[in-house]
């Protein structure tokens, strides 16, 4: 007793060194994390996450990220055992199928699913007390695998014809609404509408708060998990989980009037017909559960994403008026020609307008709509970076397309927007032309790299490809006050605001 009694007497009479000596260790051997300690990067965040999450708050971190590289090179160490890599025959390895590099498993965007019973008989059966992981969170590869496996076939090329008709359906919902503005010459912010249900809040929301407390993933037990939260808070219900169920109540509602027990009545199978039938080939692994997991993700994944590429594509075609002449040039010619029909198919889109392409492509490449690292784990067996140092496994490597998307491959300029860079040059060889293609292609992160691409790329291109040209054949379009910017948050999405422009109808 008297032992302990002496160590409590001497706790409680250096325990303000004693915390001081214990964090100058933690500090210290943060530092000195081997393999990472040899990279450069900013003095603070050598000792601490804590520099990440206050840049990442600042709302600006792909500007920052852009600046080291340009300052320091490939390799950027950006907390105590965190680099960003630039390195293109890097990103082969670390995002390279079957190279065991594992997504990080800090904190990921995702939504907060139901927790809270719902009265309905439908509602019931999708019911779920734990946030299960979906295609976008989960860390572990053999169940992502296993879950993307039943509904790839849902988001392949192939499929995309099929979908074509809700495109268009939305297109056309989408113009009635702009016509308002036409017929009332009202300046119209086109980077905001309609919150329906509160999703684009909640999803917002969301987004804000992953970005920041990824960076110091510890703070999620405390801030969220926190158990005594969770028992005052109880259940909850996300914009975004109400949503997903409630179109799920009503597929059943439909299938039950119809006596059906598949396929819903309907001419286009939708995403969530295919979700349906996935269950039935694949019971065991597409579960209830993980078929409201499939749509909450869709919900979630497909909205503010595509979004963000269109307000890029459209504002520095607006902000470059040569451009935006060639770009309508294209499409009358085409339109007058009978090459392109409205609204522009997807297969049009594809075979008649290179220029369209090109513009596409170069904003998707200026402005990706991510705007964080998309952060992998070295496996044990380390990772020897070209030109650089041996890192050790658990080490978390990861790139920004921000900073890939200006590496020296895109050729000169890389700040500026120039379509013309995807497309062949006066005096250059068609092999010249097609090795500086594809070169540029390989290094494109818009949809991230490797297994985890992101599953929706193809729809989202289909709508994008869609709706770009068909947009500028019906309307003129013109910024309200050309020479005034945009302004733009990243909180892992780049989300752009305050895009006034003014539309009238074309001749």
């Amino acid at each position: 007793m008297a032992v302990v009694s002496g160590a409590g007497d001497f706790l409680a009479q250096y325990w303000p060194g004693i915390l001081l000596l214990l964090a100058v260790a933690h500090f210290t051997r943060n530092y000195l994390t081997a393999g990472a300690s040899s990279i450069p990067g900013p003095f603070w965040a050598k000792f601490s996450n804590l520099w990440r999450f206050i840049d990442v708050a600042h709302g600006h971190a792909e500007e920052t990220l852009c600046k080291l590289h340009v300052e320091h090179g490939d390799y950027v160490r950006v907390g105590p055992n965190a680099v960003s890599v630039r390195n293109l025959d890097a990103l082969k390895t670390i995002y390279g199928i079957n190279q065991g590099y594992q997504k990080a498993s800090h904190l990921e965007p995702q939504v907060e699913l139901s927790a809270r019973p719902d009265s309905t008989e439908c509602s019931n059966r999708w019911q779920t007390g734990n946030q299960p992981p979906t295609l976008f969170t989960t860390t572990d590869e053999n169940f992502h695998a296993a879950i993307k496996r039943p509904v790839t076939s849902a988001y392949s090329m192939s499929t995309l014809t099929e979908f074509e008709p809700f495109v268009d359906s939305t297109i056309h919902t989408f113009f009635r609404r702009l016509d308002e503005f036409v017929t009332q010459n009202k300046v119209c912010d086109i980077a905001k509408g309609c919150d329906v249900e509160g999703i684009m809040g909640a999803i917002e929301k969301m987004l804000d708060y992953a970005g920041k407390v990824g960076q110091m993933p510890w703070l999620d037990y405390v801030l969220i998990k926190n158990p005594l939260r969770q028992y005052i808070k109880g259940g909850s219900t996300s914009a975004v989980a109400r949503f997903a169920r409630a179109r799920i109540d009503e597929r059943f509602r439909e299938l039950s009037e119809a006596g059906q027990a598949a396929s819903p009545p309907r001419t286009h199978r939708d995403f969530l017909a295919r979700f349906l039938e996935a269950q039935k080939a694949h019971p065991n692994v597409v579960t209830d559960n993980q078929v409201f997991s499939y749509t909450v993700s869709n919900v979630n994944a497909g909205s503010d994403t595509t979004a963000i590429s269109l307000r890029a594509i459209l504002y520095y075609t607006l902000k470059t008026p040569r451009v935006s002449e060639k770009l309508d040039k294209e499409l009358r010619l085409a339109l007058d020609e009978g090459r392109i029909s409205f609204p522009v198919s997807w297969k049009q889109s594809q075979e008649q307008l290179p220029y369209l392409d090109a513009v596409i492509k170069e904003a998707l490449r200026l402005h990706p709509a991510v705007g964080l690292l998309l952060e992998r784990i070295v496996p044990e067996g380390g990772l020897q970076l070209p030109g650089g140092p041996y890192l050790p496994g658990r080490t978390i490597v990861g790139a920004n397309p921000w900073t890939i998307h200006r590496h020296s491959c895109f050729g000169k300029e890389v700040n500026s927007f120039i379509p013309e860079r995807w497309l062949r040059a006066e005096g250059e060889s068609e092999s010249a032309y097609q090795s500086r293609k594809q070169q540029m292609l390989r290094a494109t992160f818009t949809f991230g790299a490797g297994p985890r691409t992101c599953i929706g790329k193809n729809i989202s291109l289909l709508e994008i490809y869609k709706l770009i040209p068909s947009l500028l054949l019906r309307y003129k379009i013109s910024l309200d006050k050309p020479d005034s910017n945009w302004t733009t948050v990243n909180a892992w999405f780049v989300r752009q605001k305050n895009m006034d422009v003014r539309l009238t109808y074309h001749n």
